[in-house]
């Protein structure tokens, strides 16, 4: 399998969504139970991430900076930037042409630990019925 850059760049912006208003400006690439990866162009500085997953940043093209847990890191082609589940962030800046790849996961452990609390949850329900 292989995903073109061009062919997801071609794809964006999405068509306006009530969530997306403007467009939607990320487009994926792959995805599969604990692994997705989007190609996204930011228009603002905000992107919803799911609780509880990793996320790394691979930038592509442009530069940018992030705000990691209130510390600014610059973005340029070829850098890698991890952020562990949960933590606040967001691009506080970015060139018009700025695309990063976006890679979204979850360690097995942390699968294990959804798949436990899911569990608990459905128990008590039932428990509660």
């Amino acid at each position: 399998m292989r995903v073109r850059f061009d062919d997801l760049l071609e794809k964006l912006p999405g068509p306006a969504t009530r969530k997306w208003p403007n467009g939607v400006w990320f487009a994926p690439a792959f995805s599969s139970d604990t692994l997705s990866v989007q190609l996204y162009t930011p228009k603002t500085g905000t992107y919803p991430t799911p609780p509880g997953v990793n996320i790394i940043y691979m930038a592509i093209r442009g530069r940018a900076d992030i705000s990691i847990a209130g510390q600014r890191h610059d973005m340029q082609i070829g850098d890698v930037v991890p952020v562990e589940a949960d933590v606040p962030h967001e691009f506080v800046s970015f060139t018009s042409d700025f695309a990063v790849y976006v890679v979204f996961w979850r360690s097995l452990a942390q699968i294990k630990e959804r798949e436990k609390a899911k569990a608990a949850a459905r128990r008590k329900a039932q428990e509660n019925a």
